[in-house]
Order: C-alpha cells, then structure tokens, then sequence
C-alpha cells in the first residue's frame, strides 16, 4: 500500500510540470495583438477596433482567432456597431518561398477565415480575405497594418444582394516566448513544396431542415456527392486543404443542384500521442472550415456556411491513404428556402465519404 502511495504521490508532483510544458508548447510562437481604424460600408465611412490570438503552426503558416466591432451606417441611414468573431488562416508566402531569415525586420501575410456576424439583431455567417504587414520596433513588439474585407451574404442587414465592409486597421503586436531561430524539427514540413497532397471522394448526403420528423424521412432525402480536394501536412499534428464538393440536393419538395467550396483545418491526436511515428497506420482526425455554397438555380444567393467533421483514415504507405468521412454543413435557413420559419444552426447536409489521397510532391514525415 505504501509503494502504490508513492507513484500516486509522484503523479501528482509531475502533472503540473506536464501540464506546464504543454501550456508553454501551446504559446510558442502566438502573440496577442490590438488595433483599431477605419471601414468602408454600404457608401459610408467608419471606424473601429479589433483584438487577436495567434500561434505560428510552422514558420510560415499561423492560426489566429479575432474579435472586432465596427461601427458604421449600414442599409439603414443610423450609425451602429457591427460585431464580428472569426478564426483565421495567415499565410507568410514571402518566406514560404525565399525562406524565412530570423534577422528579418518585416513580415507580410495573405488571411482568409470565416466566423459570424451580429449587427440590430441579425446574425449571420461571414468570410474573410485579407493583407498584413508587421514591422519590429522592439524585442517582443511589432506594429502592424492590415487591409481586409468581411464578405455577407444576400439578405443580411436589410440587402438584397451579397455586400461587405472593407476595413484598413494599424495596431501592435506584443510576441509571447517568440523563437524564430528555431530550426524545423522532423514534426514539421521542411519545404514549401513539400507535403502536398490531393483527395477525392464518393458518397451520399441529405439535407436537414425543420420539416423533417424521422429517420425515414431523412433517408429519402439521401443524393449522391462527390469531392475534390487539394491541401497541404503542415506538421505531425495540422494539415490544411481547399475541397470542392456538391452534385445535387433534394427537399421535401424539389430536387437542386448546388456546389460548395470551402477550407478546412484539421488535428491529428494519434499522431500527438503516438510519439514513435510521424506517419501512424491509423488516425481519427476532427476538422473545423469554412466556405461558401450556391444553389445552382440562384447563382447569385452564394451563402457563407461553417463546417464540422471527423476523418478516420488508414495509412498504406507515405503516399497513400484510404479515409471515410462524416460532416456537417450549417447553412442559413433560407438554403432550403422554406416555408416554415427555421432557426440558424437546425439547416445543413450531412455528408458521409469515401476517399483516397495521394501526396504528390516529397514527403517530410518518415
């Protein structure tokens, strides 16, 4: 009983240095920034302010989680405040393909995200596409600008067509325990070039909405769809891919086509846990992404809709790897464009896949 006393209490004396190092694993290379400036919005000018999270993945490729509230006149002639909160993909691509110099005073990146939008009332689904630059004054502090458009979909804030605001911010960045020394590790992809891979996919899908009461239900709804897509292995741990998906859809009352494009990110916990390998036989991979779908019989509705999935995928060799995949897609209620009031969140497709990928440039991972 004593012995068995001893390894608890030796437990609980290495969890906090266990937990520790994760924390400070989980903020290397992220810094916290805050800015503020102006927008451009339905023909008027504006101003505003934002605050971010954001963890450098690799040297040259960041997530970042934003926060931000513009205030602005709108389809309406009153001045008020739009409030977004997005999650973001930055994407150094000057040092993706010169390489990044540790002595380097200036950054640039390309981001493009999504999220959601509140302003009076209205909630809606938004993308984001941008341009950054950051310049170091200090050891741990950078300014930065910052060019972006936050894109809405039809029918937000009283338009009729798709509109966006247009914002141009400047701001600090403060770096937490930043180490751009560092050299690549064998986690990481070593090249630009290097882990890419494509994917495609068969499967079924049906559409979820208010109308439908039973599993019975659901099942008649049920259309093929296929998918392609393209990303990259950003690590062990992340990769990141652009997938084009769709055929054909069907409600309670009418059959249409409809396509959709998106960007998703996804974690692979095997291969955390699974220290002996890089590239692990099995993974169980959640992802989380963003994009846009279109019904075909009104190209001009685009519509802007979050993602969540799971991928199961079993690993042949390097380059190959057979998967299935389960998701869903949450669309604006007026996707199925019903009769019946719906509430955001309760309308999406379910989709589930087969695939087979293929990494068509070199390998990092061994």
């Amino acid at each position: 009983m004593l012995k068995f006393s001893k390894y608890i209490l030796a437990i609980l004396l290495l969890l906090p240095l266990e937990l520790n190092a994760q924390l400070q694993e989980m903020f290397r290379n992220s810094s916290v920034s805050f800015g503020t400036g102006a927008n451009y919005y339905s023909g008027n000018v504006g101003f505003g302010a934002e605050v971010a999270f954001d963890k450098w993945v690799v040297s040259t490729v960041a997530m970042r989680a934003q926060i931000e509230a513009n205030f602005s006149t709108g389809h309406s002639s009153a001045m008020h405040l739009y409030y977004y909160g997005h999650a973001d993909i930055m994407i150094d691509l000057f040092s993706a393909l010169k390489g990044r110099n540790p002595s380097d005073l200036w950054r640039s990146y390309f981001l493009m995200g999504g999220g959601m939008v509140h302003t009076q009332g209205d909630n809606d689904f938004c993308a984001i596409i941008g341009l950054g630059a950051q310049l170091k004054f200090a050891d741990d502090w950078r300014f930065y600008a910052e060019a972006s458009c936050m894109a809405h979909p039809y029918d937000f804030d009283g338009n009729e067509a798709s509109s966006a605001m247009m914002a141009l911010n400047f701001g600090l960045v403060y770096d937490i325990a930043n180490n751009p020394t560092r050299s690549r590790s064998r986690e990481e992809t070593q090249r630009f070039g290097n882990d890419w891979f494509f994917n495609v996919a068969l499967g079924c899908s049906s559409v979820n909405y208010g109308e439908i009461t039973s599993l019975g239900q659901r099942a008649k709804l049920l259309t093929p769809t296929f998918e392609f897509g393209i990303g990259k292995r950003l690590t062990t741990l992340w990769q990141i891919r652009l997938c084009a998906s769709g055929l054909y859809a069907k409600t309670l009352e009418d059959y249409f086509s409809y396509y959709n494009i998106r960007g998703d990110i996804m974690i692979d916990p095997v291969a955390y846990f699974n220290s002996t390998t890089s590239n692990p036989k099995f993974s169980a991979r959640p992802y989380l992404g963003a994009g846009v779908v279109t019904r075909l019989d009104n190209q001009s509705h685009f519509l802007i809709t979050p993602v969540a999935g799971m991928q199961l995928a079993w690993r042949a060799d390097r380059r190959n790897q057979i998967y299935f995949d389960a998701r869903y897609l949450v669309t604006p209620p007026r996707f199925v464009q019903s009769s019946l009031n719906q509430r955001i969140g309760s309308v999406g497709i379910i989709t589930l896949l087969a695939g087979y990928s293929y990494t068509f440039s070199p390998v990092s991972f061994r």
